[in-house]
């Protein structure tokens, strides 16, 4: 048991609740894939200042190598989070709570726009 607590996530999840809102940004076109959407909401809540964590309940969705073929998305997390040892389980979590910060509940598409032209402070 202990051995998996070291280990780093070899896949990223999403979680039921979170496929809604995934299928809806990806579906409103203004991304290439699932996982460009899903690389949004991560940009999302670590801009909404959302804390280092795991999400439990994330079904196999994609291989690390398919989400950070260029191992960015691993240096970004090392760089804000340098403590961190198992960036994957972040990278999974950040996506998962962006994702969790775009559902509003509604049947509208998350406001993409209003993330990105959103003056801080307002």
């Amino acid at each position: 048991m202990a051995a998996e607590r070291t280990m780093d996530k070899k896949t990223i999840g999403v979680t039921s609740a979170n496929e809604r809102v995934l299928a809806a940004l990806a579906s409103e076109g203004l991304f290439a894939s699932e996982i460009e959407a899903a690389k949004f909401a991560m940009a999302h809540a670590i801009d909404s200042g959302v804390a280092r964590g795991t999400t439990e309940g994330a079904g196999t969705k994609w291989n690390v190598g398919s989400v950070d073929s260029d191992a960015a998305l691993k240096a970004v997390v090392e760089a804000l989070f340098p403590d961190e040892t198992q960036p994957y389980r972040l990278v999974e979590h950040l996506m998962n709570e962006g994702l969790r910060l775009f559902d509003k509940g509604d049947a509208l598409p998350p406001d993409v726009a209003g993330v990105l032209f959103a003056t801080k402070g307002e």
